[in-house]
C-alpha cells in the first residue's frame, strides 16, 4: 500500500513537470511578447460617462468627430448621433480586453498593417488632449480578435495586442467607422402632436387618397391638398394617427448603390411623399420610391413574383439622404384618406 502511494505521488510530480515544460516550450514557439518593455494594454475606460469627445479617422483621411452636449451626442457639430451607435461605442470602451499578445510569427506583419492602414480613435475625457488613443487594425484569422495598439500621454505601446469583447463574437474594426452619415440619428419624424402644424401626404399613384392634416389650436382637421374645406372624419382616429409621428426612423443610408443608380431613382416618378411642418418653422420631408424586387420574392398564393420588394422602399430624406425604409415602420403612417372616414 505504501509503495502504491509513493508511485502515485511520483506520477503526479512527473505530470506537473511535463505540463510546465510544455507550457514554457509552447510559449517560446508562440513567441509571446507580453513581457516586452514599453507594452501598454490598459485599453478599457471604466467611466464612460466622463467621455466628452471621440475623434475617428481612417487611413484614407476620412474622419468624423463625435461631441457630447447637454442634450445629445452630435456628429461634426451638425447632426444628432444615433443613440444605438453611441451606446455600442461606450460598451466597447468599457468592456474591451486583451485576448492575447500578438505571436512573434505575425508580429512584423501586424505592425506594418497598423502603421499603414489602421483607424485612429482618439478618446477625450474633458481634456484638451486624448486620454487614450486606439490604433485599430484588422481581424485575426478566426475573426474573433482585433489587432490594436494603445497610445497614452502621447506615447505608443511598443507592441500590439489582440483585443476582444468578452462574451461577444466578431472583431471590433467595424465599430469605428468614419462616414458621418452613418453616425447620424436615423430619425425621419420625431414630433409630439402639439409640435405639429401640418402633415401633408401625397400619393402620386392614387391622388384621390392624398390629404392634409392641419393643427388649429390643438384641434386636428383633415382636408384635400389645395383645399381649405374640412372633411368630416373620426377625430379619435385622426388624433391617434397624429400621435404615431413620435418615432419614425429609416433603416439605413444606401452607401452601396452607385451615384448613377441613385440619381436615376430620384428622377423617376415617386410612389408618395410625406411632409411634416412644425410651429417653429422647421420641416421634414421624405419622398418614397418603390424598390425593385431584386430578391425575386413570390406571392405564396400563386407563386408569381411581386412587382416590387414587399419589405423595403427607398426614401429620399430632405433632398440629401437616400435611404432604405421598411414597410414595417411606415405602414402605420402611409394610410389612405378613406382610413379616417366616419
Amino acid at each position: 500500500m505504501k509503495n502504491n502511494k509513493i508511485l502515485i505521488v511520483l506520477v503526479v510530480i512527473l505530470i506537473a513537470v511535463a505540463t510546465f515544460i510544455y507550457i514554457k516550450t509552447n510559449n517560446v514557439k508562440q513567441g509571446t511578447i507580453d513581457d516586452m518593455e514599453g507594452a501598454k494594454s490598459d485599453f478599457a475606460i471604466k467611466d464612460t460617462a466622463s467621455i466628452t469627445k471621440i475623434f475617428i479617422t481612417d487611413a484614407k483621411g476620412q474622419k468624423v468627430t463625435l461631441i457630447k452636449t447637454e442634450d445629445a451626442w452630435m456628429v461634426d457639430g451638425e447632426y444628432v448621433a444615433r443613440p444605438d451607435n453611441i451606446r455600442l461605442l461606450m460598451k466597447t470602451f468599457s468592456r474591451i480586453d486583451v485576448r492575447s499578445p500578438v505571436p512573434k510569427t505575425a508580429f512584423n506583419n501586424v505592425v506594418t498593417q497598423i502603421a499603414t492602414s489602421a483607424t485612429k480613435v482618439e478618446i477625450y475625457q474633458d481634456e484638451d488632449e486624448p486620454s487614450k488613443t486606439y490604433y485599430v487594425g484588422g481581424s485575426t484569422n478566426d475573426h474573433q480578435g482585433t489587432y490594436m495598439v494603445l497610445e497614452t500621454e502621447g506615447v505608443k505601446s511598443s507592441v500590439p495586442f489582440i483585443m476582444y469583447i468578452p462574451g461577444n463574437y466578431g472583431y471590433l474594426t467595424t465599430r469605428f467607422f468614419t462616414e458621418p452619415e452613418q453616425w447620424r440619428d436615423a430619425v425621419v419624424f420625431r414630433y409630439l402632436p402639439k409640435e405639429i402644424k401640418r402633415i401633408e401626404i401625397n400619393y402620386f399613384e392614387t391622388p384621390e387618397e392624398s390629404f392634409v392634416i392641419n393643427n388649429n389650436k390643438g384641434q386636428f382637421t383633415l382636408s384635400d391638398i389645395g383645399s381649405n374645406k374640412v372633411i368630416p372624419v373620426d377625430t379619435a382616429i385622426l388624433n391617434e394617427y397624429v400621435s404615431r409621428y413620435r418615432k419614425i426612423y429609416y433603416e439605413m443610408i444606401d452607401v452601396e448603390s452607385p451615384k448613377e443608380k441613385i440619381d436615376s431613382t430620384i428622377a423617376s416618378p415617386p410612389f408618395m411623399s410625406m411632409k411634416v411642418v412644425d410651429f417653429i418653422g422647421g420641416s421634414n420631408e421624405i419622398v418614397i420610391y418603390h424598390m425593385p424586387n431584386f430578391r425575386k420574392l413570390q406571392d405564396p398564393k400563386d407563386l408569381t413574383e411581386f412587382e416590387y420588394d414587399v419589405d423595403r422602399m427607398y426614401g429620399y430624406l430632405n433632398g440629401e439622404l437616400f435611404t432604405y425604409i421598411q414597410f414595417a415602420t411606415f405602414d402605420n403612417i402611409t394610410l389612405p384618406k378613406r382610413y379616417f372616414s366616419k
